[in-house]
């Protein structure tokens, strides 16, 4: 069960947005991705800070492809 001491020091989606300097729908699509983890809290997601560093790993590792704006995975040369 989360708590609320969860939460201090846990980021609003609107607040890692404008962290990353990205819209919030992309954060958004990150989440429903799987390719940042959030959790809820009374109807609100908050990323924590750690989860954020988690993130940031993965998109600086190479082992992560971008795939917002690809027509999927087929349009990717590693899938031909």
């Amino acid at each position: 069960m989360i708590t609320e001491n969860a939460i201090v020091g846990a980021f609003t989606i609107e607040e890692v947005a404008r962290m990353l300097n990205v819209k919030e729908v992309t954060v958004r699509s990150w989440i429903s991705r799987r390719e940042i983890q959030s959790f809820k809290y009374l109807g609100r997601r908050y990323i924590t800070p750690q989860q954020l560093k988690d993130f940031r790993r993965f998109r600086q590792s190479g082992e992560f492809i971008d795939m917002t704006y690809a027509n999927g995975p087929s349009s990717h040369p590693i899938w031909r």
